[in-house]
């Protein structure tokens, strides 16, 4: 069944051309915005990820008018998942350039990642930047590795514990158990860690050696919001690449680990607020 669904999907998008987009998992469905905020999630993640998020701010009076999107990732939550697809930075942006230019969204527009998702959010904002005109960037937990750290990696805990996980689960019956006492606590689900897109996204993206750079090249004000006590994310070079980049990043740290935690929600509520005061004065000048 899985062979023949890879055969039918590579069929109908190489022959008949049908364009690959990310699903839409939730919308708000808010008329007339003045923002438009757009969510991506990280990888072994799906839009649940933000379930939390979006239950706090609908909570707020003062958000009646900011519409809230959240998007699957290919191979993830209700996204096309095939064998064939690469799961690499090209395949992403054009995806989720379909998904947006569908939303036709109105006002101003924010992209919001959370780690795999803040690397094709960024990566999207700099080599798709004529296509939709992006406001703001809120990147959170964004695993930026430099390149004499990646050279490295086979050598660290880092990697035994992040990027190897998809030939753990392969190979070793008990990896399934951990990852789903793992998904108990966090974002991550373990139905997607022996999958296609799990390995090939994690090679592609997460440790892509072009990542700092993408960051550093950002001409979009960009929020990147961290955890203290995050251990898949190295925030001295998040940190090194606001100062390299101080016109366009703020860099913020909050109590929390890699997942949402509280501080990072009140950190995305405080920007949003922001650009609403923004707008909402503009439209008295």
């Amino acid at each position: 069944m899985n062979k023949l669904y890879n055969v039918a999907t590579w069929f109908w998008h190489k022959f008949f051309h049908a364009p690959i987009s990310l699903t839409k998992a939730y919308d708000n469905n808010v008329k007339n915005a003045q923002i438009t905020m757009v969510f991506l999630h990280g990888i072994s993640a799906n839009s649940d990820t933000w379930k939390r998020t979006f239950a706090h701010l609908s909570k707020e009076k003062d958000l009646t008018t900011v519409r809230i999107v959240a998007l699957d990732l290919l191979g993830f939550g209700k996204s096309l998942k095939a064998d064939w697809l690469k799961y690499n930075e090209a395949e992403y942006s054009k995806a989720l350039d379909v998904a947006l230019r569908r939303l036709k969204m109105k006002g101003k527009r924010i992209l919001v990642g959370h780690s795999m998702g803040s690397l094709i959010a960024a990566n999207y904002a700099i080599n798709f930047e004529n296509r939709i005109e992006l406001d703001r960037l809120i990147l959170v937990s964004p695993p930026v590795l430099m390149a004499d750290e990646l050279a490295k990696l086979p050598d660290k805990a880092y990697a035994k514990s992040y990027s190897a996980l998809h030939r753990i689960a392969v190979t070793v019956p008990a990896a399934e158990t951990i990852a789903k006492l793992v998904q108990r606590f966090s974002s991550f689900r373990s139905e997607y860690v022996k999958t296609a897109a799990f390995e090939r996204s994690m090679e592609n993206i997460i440790l892509n050696r072009k990542n700092y750079q993408t960051f550093t090249n950002l001409r979009i004000p960009t929020v990147i919001i961290h955890g203290h006590f995050d251990p898949l994310v190295m925030g001295s070079n998040l940190r090194r690449a606001a100062k390299r980049n101080p016109r366009y990043i703020k860099y913020v740290s909050v109590i929390g680990q890699h997942d949402l935690s509280v501080g990072k929600r009140a950190k995305i509520l405080l920007e949003i607020r922001k650009m609403l005061k923004e707008e909402r004065k503009h439209e008295t000048i």
